[in-house]
């Protein structure tokens, strides 16, 4: 299931319920963002029951802290005791609150407005529309674009760390042999990298890289089942409804055929 998440008065998705859910529990998101799947009549906060149902369990929208005011200074002088002198260590000290005071006077009190969490009154209808066919088609180009980009970024990333390994030993001399020439460089750091990346090697090194593309690649595989099924319906109602009228025509011929024969036979 794609779920798409509507945050800074933009769409953004799809993702899956897994990773809606680690990142309630990591804190990126808030419960009070909006979401929305195929089937839903409306988006709905991520605390909601219908996203109960589905295995996302949120806790409450995070609260909004109020700035807190200290009480009036004249009103704490007047409940004190009242000394005829004091000593000029309290006088110093009534001058530096008298200070605070008027200096926290002069603060604007700050509303912070999360990006999870606004206003409804903010949306627009065009903000609740699903993305159509062509603009997933048009998104699913810009990933397989960037997805293409990571073997030679991890291939140049574990050039640069030297991280070596017996399973791609051979493409580290296609690298080397590449570097020396002056020639190929390009295709012989994406052979490195794809080969990182068929072995299934990890290192802390390639960790921000690898994190990258498996993300892409689940947009990718997200994004390709739901063209699927918005694509499929497409590809399929045509040649149903044509095959329908052959065969409905063969019928009527057979019929008709059967009838005449049965005439001329009397």
């Amino acid at each position: 299931m794609q779920v798409y998440l509507h945050q800074n008065n933009q769409q953004e998705g799809p993702f899956t319920l897994p990773r809606i859910s680690a990142r309630i529990v990591s804190g990126d998101l808030d419960s009070a963002t909006l979401a929305w799947h195929e089937g839903l009549d409306n988006w709905y906060p991520l605390n909601h029951e219908k996203w109960q149902a589905l295995g996302i369990v949120a806790p409450p929208p995070r609260e909004k802290v109020p700035l807190q005011q200290s009480a009036p200074v004249e009103e704490t002088q007047k409940e004190g005791p009242t000394f005829d002198s004091t000593s000029e260590e309290e006088t110093d000290d009534e001058a530096s609150i008298v200070q605070s005071a008027e200096q926290l006077s002069e603060l604007e009190p700050v509303v912070e407005e999360g990006p999870s969490s606004p206003s409804f009154a903010s949306y627009t209808e065009e903000d609740f529309k699903p993305p159509s066919f062509e603009e997933m088609e048009k998104q699913m180009i810009e990933l397989r674009v960037k997805r293409a980009g990571f073997p030679e970024a991890i291939g140049r990333r574990a050039h640069e760390i030297n991280f070596r390994d017996e399973e791609i030993e051979n493409a580290w001399g296609v690298v080397e042999n590449a570097l020396e020439s002056g020639k190929g460089e390009e295709q012989a750091f994406a052979s490195l990298g794809q080969a990182i990346l068929s072995a299934g090697l990890n290192d802390p090194g390639l960790d921000v890289l690898r994190d990258e593309e498996r993300d892409v690649a689940d947009r990718m595989l997200n994004l390709q089942m739901q063209l699927r099924r918005m694509g499929g319906a497409k590809q399929v109602k045509g040649p149903a409804s044509w095959k329908k009228w052959v065969i409905l025509g063969l019928t009527a011929l057979f019929i008709g055929g059967t009838i005449v024969g049965v005439l001329l036979a009397s």
